[in-house]
């Protein structure tokens, strides 16, 4: 995929919490994404249609632009490129789309316990380890209107923030030879 697709591939991490690194050159085998997904964001930055190329190779098919979820909103192919991205943010910032609140707070979560609710973090179609606790927090944000500030105090004032992370261990010693022991 050429350079100019960089963008929808990152709309699509950042906000998604989705990976279209594969999709973007072949059907996915780690995830249900394909060439035609990727290629049908990317179509909706294009000025002028875009022929879908499977690893470097054009296939003679024309992307036609599409969010990747069909079932949050569509995308009026006949729009010029601002409207299509206009529709593009309508979509990923609306209500019906859950995936968006989630991200965020599983980015978060991860900025703050060094891991996500979800892992890897741009993977949020895998389960999360507390599915509960992952939707409360985004329900949380949507109803503070994305405080963002509300969310980390929610957190960060939480009896999980506030636990050890680990027990302390005796800090090791390194000699010159190479030989590890522990300082008593």
């Amino acid at each position: 995929m050429s350079s100019r697709c960089r963008r929808p591939k990152g709309v699509a991490q950042v906000f998604l919490g989705v990976n279209l690194k594969c999709a973007s050159c072949h059907d996915s085998f780690v995830n249900e994404y394909t060439l035609a997904d990727s290629y049908g964001l990317a179509s909706v930055y294009a000025k002028k249609p875009i022929e879908i190329a499977e690893c470097d190779r054009p296939t003679g098919h024309i992307a036609k632009a599409k969010f990747l979820y069909d079932e949050l909103g569509s995308i009026d192919v006949s729009s010029s490129p601002d409207a299509r991205q206009r529709q593009l943010v309508e979509i990923i910032t609306g209500k019906k789309n859950g995936r968006l609140p989630r991200t965020i707070i599983n980015r978060i979560w991860q900025r703050f316990f060094g891991h996500g609710l979800v892992e890897p973090v741009d993977e949020m179609d895998k389960p999360a380890w507390s599915p509960d606790l992952l939707d409360w927090l985004a329900q949380d944000l949507v109803a503070s209107d994305y405080d963002l500030k509300h969310t980390m105090e929610q957190i960060l004032t939480s009896k999980a923030y506030q636990l050890k992370a680990v027990t302390k261990a005796k800090p090791l010693r390194i000699s010159s030879s190479a030989d590890l022991s522990f300082v008593d």
